[in-house]
């Protein structure tokens, strides 16, 4: 009982804030969903966040755009693996070695973002 009055003073909080509840139910949850000023969509039990789509096209764009946002972030992780290599590096074998995969990772960056603003990838 005590998560369900939990759940419920979420609730009455993002109405208070200016979110919105809607017809759609959390998955997991069956809880309603909220829309947050931001545009964002999120469930007030388990915190997941959503994105609503109409239309088969508009879910294939925004998984898109996830996957390439998530790509972005572990090529980041990479980045900074390899900043930290360079830095620690005792050969200039070590240094090349980094420095190219360095390149790789910042060409798929670049092409990554370019494509998940609408932009087209140049050809490798």
């Amino acid at each position: 009982m005590g998560e369900e009055k939990a759940v419920i003073a979420r609730m009455a909080a993002l109405l208070k804030s200016g979110a919105t509840m809607l017809n759609e139910l959390c998955p997991a949850c069956k809880v309603p969903l909220f829309r947050l000023k931001t545009g964002e969509v999120i469930c007030p039990s388990c915190g997941q966040r959503f994105v609503i789509v109409s239309s088969d096209e508009e879910e294939i764009r925004a998984r898109a755009a996830l996957t390439l946002r998530n790509l972005e972030a572990t090529v980041i992780e990479k980045i900074e693996f390899l900043r930290r290599r360079v830095a620690e590096a005792e050969s200039l074998d070590e240094l090349i070695d980094s420095g190219r995969a360095l390149a790789t990772f910042l060409q798929v960056l670049e092409q990554a973002r370019r494509v998940r603003v609408g932009g087209q990838a140049s050809p490798s």
